[in-house]
């Protein structure tokens, strides 16, 4: 079965349709710097090479396979719809990366856990809305 490269072309519709590319570089670098990773302890993580990660976050037209992008994410421990996701600015990125990091660490909680902390996160946010 053949792997495909690609440039990710994704579709966010506001007031208007607006097209986006993804760069990859930037997410990579995003996240490897998130988790205080060098491009070295990256490429170990993943089984590419140094060289690779360094070109892929230099270069904003890097064609990268999936089954590279897969390979980065689980270096990272986050979904590969984490890894290419799109946002407008950087606190929006920030932000939305929270959410959806939140959100992965609740799911490898027992349900038990979960829940208690979901009630928890969500009598903060209550009280937070009442100051």
């Amino acid at each position: 079965m053949p792997l495909y490269n690609f440039k990710i072309l994704i579709t966010i519709k506001r007031d208007k349709e607006v097209s986006k590319i993804v760069n990859i570089g930037n997410n990579v670098r995003y996240f490897r710097k998130k988790y205080h990773f060098t491009q070295e302890q990256l490429a170990e993580k993943s089984g590419l090479s140094v060289n690779f990660i360094s070109r892929l976050e230099r270069t904003s037209d890097q064609n990268v396979s999936i089954k590279t992008l897969i390979k980065i994410a689980e270096a990272f421990d986050i979904s590969l719809s984490d890894l290419v996701a799109v946002a407008n600015t950087t606190s929006e990125l920030e932000s939305k990366r929270n959410i959806v990091e939140l959100t992965n660490k609740l799911g490898k909680l027992d349900d038990e856990k979960a829940d208690k902390f979901s009630q928890a996160f969500i009598q903060l946010l209550e009280l937070s809305a009442n100051d």
